[in-house]
Order: structure tokens, then sequence, then C-alpha cells
């Protein structure tokens, strides 16, 4: 007897097999997702705040990147000389973030100031959560004169392994 086609039970079991492997592709690509977003923001701050430290430079006039409070968004001011109080400069921008930055180490309040040689005495490192993801840059330390990218390497904030 000559048989054409499928029967029943092989269709629900090749769908079945294709659910599974769909799901599990799923889940990787959100993952995926989630660290290009975080690399993205991350190298998107690193930017910014090398910007504001050229712009101190080039102006001859402080410039700061302030940390709103809950991490969700950050601001550039300009100052009209160094004598000027570090919370009074003027805003210039804001920047919205789809994941929190958390400043840890660094000045209570959350602003890191560049004079006008470009030179910060706020060095800290601001830290894009969730950490432990599989991003490869998921924070920057901010130094005196210079700002690096780097890994988050055991999960906990304060931690960040320079690459």
């Amino acid at each position: 007897m000559k048989r054409n086609g499928f029967t029943l039970l092989e269709l629900v079991v090749v769908i079945a097999i294709m659910g599974v492997l769909m799901s599990i592709a799923t889940i990787n690509f959100n993952l995926w997702q989630q660290k290009a977003q975080i690399e993205a923001q991350t190298r998107t701050l690193f930017a910014n705040l090398n910007q504001a430290r050229i712009d101190a430079m080039q102006h001859k006039q402080p410039r700061s990147v302030v940390l709103q409070a809950g991490g969700r968004s950050y601001q550039f001011q300009s100052y009209s000389s160094e004598n000027q109080s570090r919370l009074s400069g003027v805003s210039t921008e804001a920047q919205t973030v789809n994941y929190p930055i958390t400043e840890t180490s660094g000045p209570a309040d959350n602003v890191t100031l560049f004079d006008v040689r470009g030179y910060t005495s706020d060095t800290g490192i601001f830290q894009i959560t969730p950490m432990g993801t599989s991003a490869l840059v998921d924070c920057i330390v901010v130094d005196s004169g210079q700002t690096k990218m780097g890994k988050n390497s055991n999960g906990t904030n304060g931690s960040c392994t320079i690459q």
C-alpha cells in the first residue's frame, strides 16, 4: 500500500519541536538585545563625559555632567567662571536613559565637574544596571585626567575592570 503525506502525529511532533526552538531563539534574542542596549548606553555616556571634558578645555569654562536622582537621566551644565558654585551651572542639554546609572565612589552630589584644563577631582565609577549581564562594557571610570570604559567583573557596585 502506497502512503502519501504525513500523519497527524508526525505533524504535531514537528510543530512541537519548532515551538521549542523558537522559544529558545526568542530568549537568546532578548538577552542579546539587552546586551546591545547596555553597551550602547555605556558608550554614549562615555562619549558625553569626554565631550564635556573637551568643551571645558575648548571654551575655557567649567563643564559638568549631573546624574539626576534615580539615575534615569543626566544633564550637562555650563559655568561662567571657575568660582561659580558647582550646583549653579546652566543646563545646556539633558539625556534620558533606558537603564539606570549609579555612581559609586564619586561625589555625593552626583556632579562630575571638569575645570578649564579638563581635569576633575570628582573621580568615580558610573555603573549601568542591571549588573552581571553579558555586555562587554557596562561601567565607566572617571579619573582626574582621563575616562575609561570597563566591565563590572563581580556584579557588585564599585567594581570595574578596565578593558
